[in-house]
């Protein structure tokens, strides 16, 4: 991807990353899942599977990174939400041959029964929640008790310095999340911060600043 955006492209680009779609949005999600990979794949450790886990994602992507989270433990069945219907379809295409569940919702709602599942995650995606409120209370609503959720997310300095991040992005720090946390009976019982050497969206080498929280449901 060239470095020199005009505001415009940028601007699209933005819309892209909050829900991709088209071809465009393939290249996007593509691109996406090798930027994020590393994000992903703390966050899969962290997560701490079990055998026999339900584990459900939250805008998994084209969800090239099925393999590492299932072969984590074993007899994982796994569960992907996506607001993008690209996304899904891509994901849908990709592992056609695995034992996954993937269903578009609306990003508010998760389809499932109270205390369906042990593992819940979501990686780069908590910046466009349309309603944070009601989609914690559906975390902490569809978690088992002792269930963990891991969400990861960009550190709100590094974030705020990128060109791509506009009105879209609402960014996060560690007293954002034990304010959205605190609506609910989910409690956070590990963070931990991570940096990343990868490329930006717009093509520029940067130094990622992240974080992950932990959550349990009592």
């Amino acid at each position: 991807m060239k470095s020199e955006l005009t505001e415009k492209e940028i601007r699209e680009l933005e819309k892209q990353l909050a829900c991709p779609y088209g071809e465009t949005g393939i290249e996007i999600g593509k691109n996406l899942n090798e930027t994020n990979i590393g994000m992903i794949s703390n966050s899969i450790e962290f997560l701490e599977l079990k055998d026999k886990n339900l584990v459900l994602e939250l805008g998994h992507g084209n969800c090239g990174h099925l393999d590492e989270l299932m072969g984590a433990a074993k007899e994982i069945k796994y569960y992907g939400l996506e607001i993008s219907e690209t996304m899904w379809d891509e994901a849908q295409t990709a592992n056609s041959t695995k034992q996954a569940k993937f269903e578009l919702y609306d990003g508010e709602n998760i389809p499932y029964k109270d205390k369906f599942f042990d593992r819940i995650m979501s990686v780069n995606t908590i910046y466009f929640w349309s309603d944070p409120l009601k989609l914690i209370s559906e975390i902490e609503r569809t978690l088992k008790p002792d269930g963990i959720c891991v969400l990861t997310y960009g550190d709100r300095e590094f974030m705020q310095k990128l060109p791509v991040v506009g009105e879209m992005f609402k960014l996060y720090g560690r007293s954002e999340i034990k304010d959205l946390v605190g609506t609910t009976t989910l409690r956070i019982i590990d963070s931990t911060d991570r940096t990343e050497q990868v490329k930006s969206k717009t093509g520029e080498a940067v130094e990622r600043k992240y974080s992950m929280t932990k959550l349990k449901r009592l």
